[in-house]
């Protein structure tokens, strides 16, 4: 008979260090938590004073630190407030109509350096200047930034700021564009032509183009961008006037975020119809004048100021603008009444 092993216990002395490192460390910890927990609850408590910073505790308030007693609310002084100044006997009142506009028409052939500038501005009396930036070819005048002008070689081959060299920064600048009579593009784009040499003034490219180079002006120092061709041919049939005032309406707008103002150019032979409805110039002054700003008018040649026609053509534009006949700045060689609006053509 097999006899049975017995295991051997084998004594194990206690180990009282480990035991007392566990009670230390958890210990340690809890008081951590404990200086943690309490830095953040005293610090809505901490005042920053003349003194120094402090605890504001509510319940140590009299036992650590003195309350100090709340300052008496000292009244404010009585004053009269002083009248406000009265405006000067000159100054222009919101209702009144701007100032005249004495401004003087820049043919190509002074933009381009053939007449000199001083001898051409020399004794005129003005405060504005419209230069022709482009003409019927779609050629332009400046080297533009658009890509349109760029891509289908439209370009002129110097800056804007080299042709102005010498010229009074008190004279504004209005900038003349010829919009959608454009025979360069037409040839070199059939798919923008509304015939051989008008653009569609329906096409959302051709009216992009021409807001384009209207904000460039814009913002290269012309603060009025005057129109001519802003819409469908005269003689052609599909005329929608609805396309166009849309096109002049959304030009104003996109001008208007750059404080520039939109005019149109026109003819005296457009004026002289009953409220200014005609067939060379669509949609129509009445239709017209509640989009743009001025309106710039190239006389006949027959034209002067104190003659019949010319009562008769300023008769006709009060009919279509009223009280605001300020608006119209009429236009031709030596033109200069003593009054009012006027434009003298420099060719």
């Amino acid at each position: 008979m097999a006899r049975r092993r017995h295991k051997v216990k084998i004594y194990r002395r206690r180990r009282p260090l480990r035991t007392l490192l566990w009670v230390l460390g958890i210990t340690a910890l809890c008081v951590a938590l404990l200086v943690v927990a309490s830095f953040f609850w005293f610090q809505r408590y901490i005042v920053h004073t003349q003194d120094g910073v402090r605890l504001d505790v509510p319940f140590l308030r009299g036992v650590l630190y003195e309350i100090p007693e709340p300052a008496e609310d000292t009244p404010e002084p009585e004053y009269d407030p002083e009248p406000e100044p009265e405006p000067p006997a000159n100054q222009t009142e919101p209702d009144e109509p701007p100032p005249s506009v004495r401004s003087v028409f820049l043919s190509q052939r002074v933009l381009d350096g053939m007449l000199d500038w001083d001898l051409t501005l020399d004794g005129l009396e003005i405060d504005r200047m419209l230069v022709s930036l482009n003409d019927t070819t779609g050629q332009l005048r400046w080297q533009s930034n658009v890509e349109t002008a760029g891509r289908f070689l439209l370009n002129g081959d110097t800056g804007l700021d080299d042709k102005f060299e010498g010229v009074s920064f008190l004279i504004r600048r209005s900038a003349l564009l010829h919009g959608f009579h454009n025979q360069l593009l037409t040839q070199r784009n059939a798919e923008l032509a509304l015939t051989e040499d008008w653009l569609d003034p329906a096409h959302p490219e051709n009216q992009a183009y021409l807001i384009e180079l209207a904000l460039e002006l814009g913002g290269r120092g012309f603060d009025e961008i005057v129109l001519l061709d802003f819409g469908f041919p005269a003689d052609y049939e599909g005329q929608d006037n609805e396309v166009v005032l849309d096109f002049l309406q959304d030009l104003a707008d996109a001008l208007y975020e750059i404080d520039v103002a939109l005019s149109i150019l026109t003819r005296e032979t457009d004026w002289h119809h009953p409220n200014g409805d005609t067939t060379t110039l669509q949609p129509g002054l009445a239709a017209l004048s509640a989009v743009v700003y001025r309106f710039y008018c190239l006389l006949e040649p027959d034209t002067a100021p104190g003659e019949e026609q010319f009562d008769a053509l300023m008769a006709a534009v009060q009919a279509v603008l009223g009280p605001e006949t300020h608006r119209f700045v009429p236009a031709a060689p030596g033109f200069g009444p003593e009054a009012g609006n006027w434009m003298t053509i420099l060719s």
